[in-house]
C-alpha cells in the first residue's frame, strides 16, 4: 500500500511532499523506532525563500544572495544545508547551499525553486516568480531633446531653438541605446519638423554613436557622445553643419522609466 499526501500552502508556490511505504513483508522495530523519531523532528517543517523576493531585480553578471532556511514545526530555524536551486527559464543554471552566492544567471524574468529533502523522506520546494536578470543599465528611458540653430538670413544672423521628447532603449545586455525624437523648428520663415534617430553602443557606462538627422529637405548622420548610469540617467549631446548655412547642437537628457522591456517591439 502506497500513501503520499501533499499539502500546498498559500505562499509563494510552497510545496511539501510526504512519503511513507508498506511492502507488506513486516517492520523493522529498529527501523521504524528511527523513522518514528525522524518523524518527530521533521514533520511538519517547511522550506522558506529570504533571498531573492518575488519582482526582486538582480544586476547581470553581478554575484546575488540565494538564501533559505528550514523552518520546524514549531518555527525554529533547522540546521539544515543542503538546499537546491533551480529556474524555469535558465534549465543550465543550478545552485547548492541554503547560503549562497552566484553570478551565473542568464538573463530573463525567472521563476528560482529551491528544494529540500529532508531526514524523514519528506521533499519540500518553495518558488519565487518574476526575478529579473539583465544589465544595470537595461531599460526604457524617456526625456528630452534641446536644439539650437544657428546660420545667416539675408545677411542676418538668426539663432533659434526648439525642444522636444526623446525615448531611447537600453537592451537587456546593456549594449546598446536606440530610439528616437523630434522638434519643430522655425528657421528661415519655415516651420521645419526634425527628427532624430539614435543609434547608439554603451561600453561600461560611456555611450558613443550616431544620431541621423532628418530635416525633411535634408538627411544627415553625425556622431555623438554620452553617458549612462546604472542609476538609471543619461545624456549626451552633438553638433552638425547642415550644407554650410546652418550649424545646429544638439543635447539630450533621459531618465530610466522603467527595467521592463517586454512591451517593447
Amino acid at each position: 500500500m502506497l500513501l503520499l499526501s501533499i499539502l500546498v500552502a498559500c505562499n509563494d508556490n510552497t510545496l511539501i511532499v510526504d512519503g511513507a511505504t508498506d511492502d507488506g513483508t513486516g517492520s523493522d522495530p529498529t527501523s521504524d523506532t528511527a523513522q518514528a523519531a525522524l518523524d518527530a523532528e521533521w514533520d511538519g517543517a517547511r522550506l522558506v525563500v529570504e533571498a531573492p523576493l518575488s519582482g526582486d531585480f538582480l544586476p547581470m553578471g553581478e554575484a546575488a544572495d540565494f538564501r533559505a532556511v528550514v523552518l520546524g514545526a514549531d518555527g525554529t530555524v533547522k540546521d539544515f544545508p543542503d538546499v537546491t536551486w533551480s529556474s524555469d527559464v535558465d534549465t543550465d543554471w543550478a545552485l547548492s547551499g541554503a547560503d549562497a552566492q552566484d553570478a551565473g544567471l542568464g538573463v530573463g524574468t525567472h521563476a528560482i525553486t529551491a528544494e529540500a529533502v529532508l531526514p524523514n523522506g519528506d521533499r519540500l520546494a518553495y518558488s519565487v516568480g518574476g526575478v529579473l536578470v539583465q544589465s544595470a543599465y537595461a531599460g526604457v528611458y524617456v526625456g528630452d531633446l534641446a536644439i539650437t540653430a544657428a546660420g545667416d538670413y539675408n545677411g542676418t544672423p538668426v539663432s533659434v531653438g526648439c525642444s522636444g521628447s526623446l525615448t531611447l532603449v537600453v537592451d537587456a545586455e546593456g549594449e546598446t541605446a536606440v530610439g528616437d525624437a523630434g522638434c519643430l523648428l522655425s528657421l528661415f520663415g519655415y516651420d521645419i519638423d526634425t527628427q532624430y534617430a539614435f543609434d547608439l553602443v554603451n561600453d561600461d557606462g560611456d555611450l558613443s554613436g550616431e544620431a541621423s538627422i532628418d530635416l525633411s529637405f535634408y538627411s544627415l548622420p553625425v556622431d555623438t557622445e554620452g553617458e549612462i548610469t546604472e542609476d538609471g540617467e543619461l545624456s549626451g549631446s552633438f553638433g552638425a553643419d547642415v550644407m554650410g548655412y546652418v550649424t545646429l547642437e544638439g543635447a539630450y537628457t533621459a531618465s530610466r522609466i522603467t527595467r521592463d522591456l517586454s512591451t517593447v517591439e
